[in-house]
C-alpha cells in the first residue's frame, strides 16, 4: 500500500482579476511531497513559483483568488480551514522563508523578539525559553554573535542575514512542510552552502519534507530529491533530479540546463523568445512559440502532463534532440 504524501496539491488554479482580463498565475498544477523528500519547483521569473507557494500557505494577495483544486496535508483540505485555524497551522506544521527578507520582517520588532513570538505563540513557551530557543536558532542559520545579533532590529543587518533570521524563524517549530522561496538569492557560496545542509538535515532529522523554489538548477542539483519544471503557470515535466539533468525531456527543461554555464563554452545557449503573458496565453501549448521542434499539432491544443508515477512531461514530442544538443556543446 502506497504510503500517504505529507503534501498534496491537487489541480490548484489562482487567477487574478486584471483590468487587461484574467491572469491565470497557477493553471491546474498538482504534485506531492512525501516524508524526508525535498521536493524542486524551478522555471524562469513570472511562471508561477512564488505564487504557488503563497497559494498553499493561503496568503494569495488580493484581487488574487484560489478558484479550485485541493491543498492535502495528510489528507486534510487546507482549503476548508477557517482563518483562525490557517492562523494556527502557519508557522508551525507549515512554514515558508519569504523571498524578500527587507519586507517579510517587521522593521518595529528585533529579530531576537520576532523569532522567540513564533515559539511563544506555537508551542506556549515562556518568553525567556524562548529567547535562549531563538539564540540558539540565529547560531544553527550561522549568524555570527547571536546573543547581540538578536537584539538588533532588520535594518542593522546585511541583507543575507536578514535571509537568515527568516530561515531561523521558519524553522523554530519544526515544521512538517517546509516552503523555501528562493531562500539563498541574497547569500555569498559560503553561506549558501551551509543554508542548503541546515535544511536537508532539518527534513532528514524531523522526518519532514520541503518545498524548494528556484531558478537556479545548481541548487537543484545540490539538495533535491524531484523536481518540477514550470512554466507560464503549469508543470511541464517532473521527474528525479537525476533523470532530469541526465535526460531531459521536455524543450523548456533542456534549454534550461543549456544554457548553463559549462568548461569551454565560450557562448551562452538561451531560450529565444519570453515568457508569454498569462492573460493571454497562446492556444495549444503555452511553450510553441519557443519551442524549435513545434508542430501543428502543438498550436492547436495542449498536451496533457503525461507518464509514469517516475516521469511525467507535458509534451506531443518529449525528448532530446541530439544533433541540436550536439551542436550547442
Amino acid at each position: 500500500m502506497t504510503a500517504q504524501p505529507l503534501l498534496e496539491i491537487k489541480d490548484l488554479e489562482t487567477r487574478f482579476m486584471t483590468e487587461a482580463g484574467i491572469l491565470r498565475a497557477v493553471d491546474g498544477v498538482s504534485f506531492s511531497l512525501g516524508r524526508g523528500e525535498i521536493l524542486g519547483l524551478v522555471g524562469e521569473s513570472g511562471c508561477g513559483k512564488s505564487m504557488t507557494a503563497l497559494s498553499i500557505m493561503r496568503l494569495v494577495p488580493p484581487p488574487g483568488t484560489i478558484v479550485s483544486g485541493q491543498i492535502l496535508l495528510e489528507g486534510r483540505d487546507l482549503l476548508t480551514m477557517s482563518r483562525e485555524e490557517i492562523r494556527l497551522l502557519r508557522g508551525d506544521r507549515v512554514s515558508m522563508v519569504f523571498q524578500e527578507p527587507m519586507s517579510a520582517l517587521n522593521p518595529v520588532f528585533t529579530v531576537g523578539d520576532q523569532v522567540a513570538e513564533i515559539l511563544r505563540v506555537h508551542r506556549g513557551v515562556s518568553s525567556g525559553t524562548a529567547m535562549d530557543t531563538a539564540i540558539s536558532l540565529l547560531k544553527r542559520v550561522g549568524i555570527p554573535d547571536p546573543d547581540r545579533r538578536i537584539k538588533e532590529y532588520p535594518h542593522q543587518m546585511s541583507g543575507g542575514m536578514q535571509q537568515r533570521a527568516l530561515i531561523a524563524m521558519a524553522v523554530a517549530c519544526e515544521p512538517d512542510v517546509l516552503i523555501a522561496d528562493e531562500p539563498t538569492t541574497a547569500l555569498d557560496v559560503t553561506v549558501q552552502a551551509q543554508i542548503l545542509r541546515l535544511i536537508e538535515d532539518l527534513i532528514q532529522e524531523n522526518n519532514s519534507g520541503a518545498l524548494l523554489i528556484t531558478h537556479d538548477l545548481g541548487v537543484v542539483a545540490e539538495i533535491t530529491d524531484r523536481v518540477c519544471v514550470m512554466y507560464a503557470g503549469a508543470i511541464v515535466e517532473m521527474s528525479s533530479v537525476e533523470s532530469l539533468f541526465e535526460d531531459p525531456q521536455h524543450p523548456y527543461t533542456i534549454g534550461l540546463i543549456e544554457s548553463l554555464p559549462k568548461p569551454g563554452r565560450r557562448e551562452f545557449k538561451a531560450i529565444q523568445g519570453a515568457v508569454p503573458d498569462l492573460v493571454n496565453l497562446p492556444g495549444g501549448c503555452r511553450f510553441h512559440p519557443r519551442c524549435p521542434r513545434a508542430r501543428q499539432i502543438c498550436l492547436e491544443k495542449e498536451p496533457d502532463l503525461a507518464g509514469s508515477d517516475i516521469r511525467e512531461v507535458r509534451c506531443y514530442f518529449p525528448g532530446q534532440d541530439h544533433t541540436n544538443r550536439k551542436r550547442a556543446v
